[in-house]
């Protein structure tokens, strides 16, 4: 067997980066960022299919009814209640009642903040009235009382998140008095330590800095899961434990990346730097997701490879299909994830945490199914032989509401800036508005990645500027980019995983195009199971057309001698035995199967089905 294990760490039996505390290789960092994040007004997406799906997302939750958002709220306030119940886990008593109203409600104000178009801000403005006439008196802003009891914490971080958006991205000011309604009953009544308190500080710093009232960093401050998980990875030693949730344990370390933002005390990076090898290299699968079953695997075991058993992921509710697996949390799991890479970027400029957010967005949030009109939502990534993608048996569950906000959030992912230069972290038609040094520069990027391996770009600005520009070069690059300035070659270190840099007096109509080698190549799951492997072509990966398990007999070490392109507008290779391969964010309805069985011996490209 020849297949790489670069992507894997190999980690003692006890799961430890160094046997006392502190990482290995800790990348060079800083709380005030390396890179800087652009706002959502200096970035438009202009095509693509990360655009195609942002534009889908924003027809969508504008055309949900106000009414029927309100619903629930307004029956538990006892006023009239028009429009219809929202069904699923958005009723009353259903699991979650009115989970994902502050989602949709931020993510309102993120598109609003992006696209300008009034539509949003007037949405949000009367989604924020029409909740705050349903606060009881006492402040009390559950759609129900067993909300209150089941999920307060989760409830309330979300409804923050949508009126600190509310009010910081679309200026509704009634959106600031319903936080602090909302707070006043928090600080007397939200318990300390239930449901998913621990992903709370992240969004109490923001509000602390939006309001200064400094109850959100007392709040913050409870809310810190330091001893109990963020010191534990500080240490060197991987708290991935089975008996912890995925998602909101991963989303939690985006409250210790805040916590390192605000504070900057040195053990919060730490804790994230270390938490994002563990996560990367014992817990993902090639897609970028992780979390079988909602949990994550111990370490060493080969228990990746073992949830593949279509029994060990079932899903616990029965579906028409009866073959509903759940290997990747996909909207929430996929927000968790960039989130988390976009804040190491902004600390480290570190290219690879671009890689691994280009691999999640691309095979995690892109390849889920569109939503429904009736809230039936694409939940979970089914990673088993002969799966199919499916939409979870209820409606409006929590990943309706990531799903909004992570393709709100894609301007947020393709470039950042820093004092003397641009980078470009993600290829995707797109356009970024730059002020530097007193002087407006726009960036227009065409691309018809990934089914293409160039991205081009025209500088327009109204007087020549020296800055440098940026390009991340992936780390699956086959080789060194090559770049054409102003249609010429030029010479530029260009290394898969780092940032190429062209450092010059640029003047409006520069242009520069850069290639990225994209080739096959096969990943294992994990160590323990090398001979069990998924293809990769760049970040995509692609799935096999199978209904069943696939096995090969051939040299997995080089694939393009037996792999080839059939197709460059789907992007679908075939083996030399008519096995046919796509990427997995194009599978709609076929079955198809994401890891191939190199260990079964036989004629070549055997296929035991």
């Amino acid at each position: 067997m020849k297949i790489g294990l670069s992507r894997f760490i190999i980690y003692a039996a006890a799961g430890c980066l160094a046997a006392q505390g502190g990482a290995v290789n800790l990348p060079a960092h800083r709380p005030a960022g390396v890179l800087q994040r652009f706002s959502y007004a200096d970035v438009s997406l202009s095509g693509g299919p990360l655009g195609a799906q942002a534009r889908f997302a924003r027809r969508f939750y504008l055309a949900i009814p106000d009414d029927n958002l309100l619903n629930g709220f307004r029956l538990r306030a006892g006023m009239p209640a028009p429009g219809r119940p929202m069904g699923g886990w958005y009723d009353p008593n259903n699991f979650a009642g009115g989970c994902a109203f502050g989602q949709y409600l931020s993510s309102l104000a993120r598109d609003y903040a992006n696209t300008g178009d009034t539509r949003f801000k007037e949405k949000v403005a009367r989604l924020v009235h029409g909740f705050h006439e349903t606060i009881a008196p006492d402040g009390f802003f559950f759609m129900s009382v067993k909300i209150s009891t089941n999920w307060p914490c989760y409830t309330y971080d979300k409804n923050c998140t949508g009126m600190r958006d509310a009010y910081a991205l679309t200026g509704d000011k009634e959106a600031l008095v319903v936080l602090k309604t909302m707070t006043d009953w928090a600080f007397k009544h939200l318990p300390r330590r239930k449901d998913e308190w621990y992903t709370l500080p992240e969004n109490l710093y923001d509000c602390y800095a939006l309001t200064r009232d400094k109850r959100y960093l007392e709040m913050a401050r409870e809310y810190d899961y330091r001893a109990q998980y963020y010191d534990v990875f500080a240490n060197g030693t991987n708290a991935f434990t089975p008996d912890r949730h995925a998602y909101s344990h991963v989303n939690s370390l985006c409250s210790a990346a805040k916590a390192y933002e605000v504070t900057g005390d040195e053990k919060y990076f730490r804790a994230i730097s270390n938490a994002w090898e563990f996560l990367t290299g014992t817990q993902m699968y090639a897609s970028g997701g992780w979390g079988p079953n909602e949990r994550f695997v111990p370490v060493g075991q080969g228990k990746l490879a073992a949830s593949l058993v279509f029994d060990q992921t079932r899903w616990h509710f029965r579906t028409r299909s009866g073959d509903y697996a759940n290997n990747f949390e996909t909207p929430c799991g996929t927000y968790a994830n960039a989130n988390l890479d976009r804040y190491l970027l902004h600390f480290t400029g570190d290219a690879k945490y671009g890689d691994n957010l280009e691999r999640v967005l691309f095979n995690g949030i892109l390849a889920a199914l569109p939503m429904r009109p009736d809230g039936r939502t694409f939940y979970y990534s089914d990673y088993h032989p002969g799966a199919h993608k499916q939409y979870f048996p209820s409606r409006w569950p929590c990943c309706s509401g990531t799903y909004a906000e992570v393709t709100a959030d894609y301007p947020l992912d393709i470039y950042f800036h820093d004092d003397g230069g641009l980078y470009v972290n993600l290829f995707t038609p797109s356009r970024v508005r730059w002020q530097h040094g007193g002087k407006i520069v726009t960036l227009e990027q065409t691309t018809e990645f990934p089914m293409s391996d160039t991205t081009a770009f025209v500088l327009h600005l109204k007087r020549a500027a020296h800055y440098a520009l940026h390009v991340r070069v992936p780390e699956w690059a086959a080789k060194p980019a090559t770049v054409l300035l102003n249609h010429r070659p030029v010479d530029v270190a260009a290394v898969p995983g780092s940032f190429l840099k062209i450092s010059r007096d640029w003047r409006d109509g520069d242009t520069v195009a850069v290639t990225f080698p994209m080739s096959l190549r096969f990943e294992p799951i994990d160590a323990q199971t090398p001979n069990l492997a998924a293809l990769m072509y760049g970040p995509l990966m692609l799935v096999a057309l199978a209904d069943g398990a696939v096995n090969f007999h051939a040299d997995e070490s080089r694939p393009e001698r037996w792999i080839h392109l059939r197709d460059k507008v789907s992007l679908t290779f075939q083996a030399d035995d008519g096995r046919l391969f796509r990427p997995f964010y194009l599978i709609q309805k076929e079955r198809y199967t994401t890891y191939c069985d190199f260990s079964v011996t036989g004629e070549n490209h055997e296929n035991k089905n």
